[in-house]
């Protein structure tokens, strides 16, 4: 079977199960990110108090504590399974390509990583630092991943040759944005760690000056600063995008990367507001996985190809 020219220098044939299952490892990897949130928010950390087991039992007794942190782990076997299996196919397949290859392995080391992390914050009764770690090792996982799958999925690969990934000047201001993006992540996870969520309870302005929570005042506002750096830098981003493309897919993706920014921005502000509802806590969370994730699929899209 004739192979076009974009697959073979995309060294992904027709037959390759790697892009779907990269596809499929980046819903369950911000599915599992989101439970996550949910475990968080309900106060679920420590449903199941040990750890690989659940009350020293494979199966957890019937607690809804329990289940909440058992069904957060069942997914975290899901996306590892398939991270695994990720890092598995590019040994195989996709050696000869760094930007496929590397990603894979690192997404794998980080898995490890991350298992251990998920172990210790149980083991030490969910203390704030090793959560802080596991949100941020876990975007960095979303965003390997991410990589795979805009380095490996076929119907993508021909935006490439969009002229708009030429200019260097759009291809840095989209690093800049994507590096930004992940710093605004951290410093996000850092508010929830450090208590900060509502120290200022206004938005956009902080509207408190209480010198008692000045740290936190300080820590609530520099994840809000991160966050309307981000928002300019994506909108400049999108307009970029809406005015110097043609093709109408890079379009829909800018419209797409445009309303995760404005419905995140939304979701900041109702967790201000109206005192951290548990809904918007834990869609804030998986919106940001899902801004990320776009974000890193079009870097790779942008990013200098081999000769």
């Amino acid at each position: 079977m004739a192979i076009s020219t974009i697959d073979r220098r995309s060294g992904v044939s027709g037959r390759s199960l790697m892009p779907s299952l990269a596809v499929s490892a980046l819903i369950t990897t911000i599915l599992l990110i989101t439970m996550g949130s949910i475990v968080r928010v309900t106060g679920h950390g420590l449903g199941c108090p040990d750890w690989p087991l659940c009350y020293g039992r494979v199966i957890p007794p019937g607690l809804t504590g329990a289940w909440v942190e058992f069904s957060h782990r069942l997914l975290g076997a899901a996306a590892g399974a398939q991270i695994v299996l990720l890092a598995v196919l590019a040994w195989r397949e996709n050696r000869d390509r760094p930007w496929v290859f590397w990603p894979a392995v690192a997404a794998f080391a980080l898995l490890i990583v991350q298992v251990s992390l998920g172990g210790l914050h149980v083991i030490f009764e969910i203390p704030p630092v090793t959560g802080w770690i596991h949100t941020g090792v876990a975007m960095l996982i979303v965003g390997l991943v991410a990589l795979q799958l805009g380095g490996t999925l076929p119907a993508i690969q021909p935006l490439r040759e969009t002229a708009i990934f030429r200019n260097r000047r759009f291809t840095a201001w989209l690093s800049v944005t994507t590096g930004v993006t992940y710093l605004l992540l951290l410093t996000g996870s850092y508010v929830t760690r450090s208590g900060a969520s509502l120290a200022c309870p206004s938005f956009p302005f902080c509207g408190s000056e209480t010198s008692a929570l000045r740290r936190l005042i300080d820590i609530q506002m520099l994840h809000r600063y991160t966050a309307y750096c981000v928002a300019t830098l994506s909108l400049v981003l999108v307009i970029w995008l809406l005015t110097r493309v043609q093709d109408q897919r890079l379009k829909r993706f800018a419209y797409v990367v445009g309303a995760l920014i404005v419905v995140q921005l939304g979701l900041g502000a109702s967790n201000v507001l109206l005192h951290l509802p548990m809904w918007s806590r834990v869609l804030h969370l998986a919106v940001a996985a899902t801004f990320w994730a776009s974000l890193a699929i079009l870097w790779n899209l942008g990013r200098p190809q081999p000769q």
